[in-house]
């Protein structure tokens, strides 16, 4: 399952995000990931939840996003859930490339059973994922 958080700059998607990451803290025994670009929100985030910042890591593709995801589920076999924030930004504000990584998302979920909720920055007429649930802010 795929949730996705659409909204312009400072619409409030990254508080939103973090107030979702820490609900599903207390609804799931399995570990959530928090994905960002930038440590933003890091002491609202509940120190259970494993945060990321991607501007750690050369991330200079949609394929070598991909990888990394799979590198992190290949890590924990525990994930049941990835939160990734500022999605837009990780990959360079390219919308087709955002609109891959969302189908990858689904399959991904499908076949692994993973929970994704990801924030993106636009607004929801401009990305059409089918299956996707969308979240208002």
């Amino acid at each position: 399952m795929i949730q996705v958080l659409t909204g312009e700059k400072g619409s409030g998607k990254t508080k939103k995000l973090i107030s979702i990451a820490n609900e599903l803290i207390n609804q799931t025994k399995g570990n959530i990931v928090y994905i960002s670009n930038n440590l933003d929100g890091i002491f609202d985030l509940n120190s259970k939840i494993r945060l990321i910042d991607t501007s750690q890591v050369p991330i200079s593709n949609l394929d070598s996003f991909k990888g990394f995801i799979y590198g992190i589920l290949a890590e924990d076999y525990d994930i049941e859930s990835i939160v990734i924030d500022n999605l837009s930004n990780i990959l360079k504000d390219n919308m087709n490339d955002v609109i891959e990584f969302c189908e990858f998302t689904k399959d991904v979920a499908n076949s692994q059973g993973i929970k994704f909720i990801l924030g993106v920055k636009c607004s929801s007429d401009k990305l059409s994922i089918d299956d996707a649930e969308y979240i208002a802010v």
